[in-house]
């Protein structure tokens, strides 16, 4: 059954909502590294500062603080802009080389082909559209690749919405449900982050107490004995200054 004009539009705005929401994640989860890297700096300051050390002393902070980009945010959605500057090789961009599985859904292979008439390098206008437009299709042909070898179905659907490449072959309401699982899976990325021990760090840099509650878990946690309360506030306080 075709979709009806509201069911599209509902599509859409989900769409938009990823997208913008995907930005935001993105860009927290470099914030969110920088961060980590921060207090990975103190301790190793700390650390070079003890005449003994512990066996148990480690060169990395602790888990919960550097685990501070997203597997599937940053490492992909950065790599993929990255790319769409860079000379793309044939094999990568030929649409001839994308592998399809028995178990296929049938809406993913017309999905997938309709994906690549808009946005295969070698059908892509560049007196049509700006070259923001070519940008953000480059980086959907690559990314919607990926996504079809990886069976990654609800941000593959995301991409098609935004083509306005419309999938007939499932409900609206199956659809719907499948961008707003996306688009759950990327706010609750970015509530782990700011909940995350990293983020606490750098967003409030102004709680000397939390500050020091921070670095003296992480320390403990890589077998570092703190240093005294004083001399937390001072190492603290020049670490602003520089």
């Amino acid at each position: 059954m075709a979709l009806t004009k509201r069911q599209k539009r509902r599509l859409q705005e989900v769409s938009k909502m990823i997208e913008s929401s995907k930005a935001i994640r993105d860009d927290m989860s470099e914030i969110q590294l920088e961060y980590a890297r921060e207090i990975e700096e103190v301790t190793n300051k700390i650390r070079k500062s003890k005449v003994k050390e512990t066996s148990e002393t480690s060169a990395a902070t602790d888990l919960s603080v550097s685990d501070a980009v997203s597997d599937e945010s940053a490492s992909d959605s950065r790599q993929t802009d990255s790319n769409t500057s860079e000379h793309q090789s044939d094999a990568n961009l030929d649409a001839t080389h994308i592998v399809e599985k028995d178990d296929t859904p049938l809406w993913a292979k017309k999905l997938w082909k309709g994906i690549a008439k808009k946005c295969h390098p070698d059908v892509l206008n560049f007196t049509k559209h700006s070259a923001l437009e070519i940008s953000r299709r480059q980086a959907w042909f690559l990314e919607s690749k990926r996504l079809f070898e990886a069976e990654s179905w609800p941000r593959f659907l995301h991409i098609g919405v935004m083509l306005e490449e419309w999938v007939e072959d499932l409900t609206g309401a199956t659809q719907l449900k499948m961008l707003q699982d996306e688009y759950g899976g990327i706010t609750k990325k970015v509530s782990d982050i700011q909940d995350s021990l990293a983020w606490k760090w750098g967003s409030q840099w102004d709680n000397m107490e939390l500050r020091i509650k921070i670095i003296s878990v992480v320390l403990q946690n890589n077998g570092i004995e703190p240093p005294s309360r004083l001399e937390l506030i001072q190492i603290l306080a020049k670490l602003e200054l520089e």
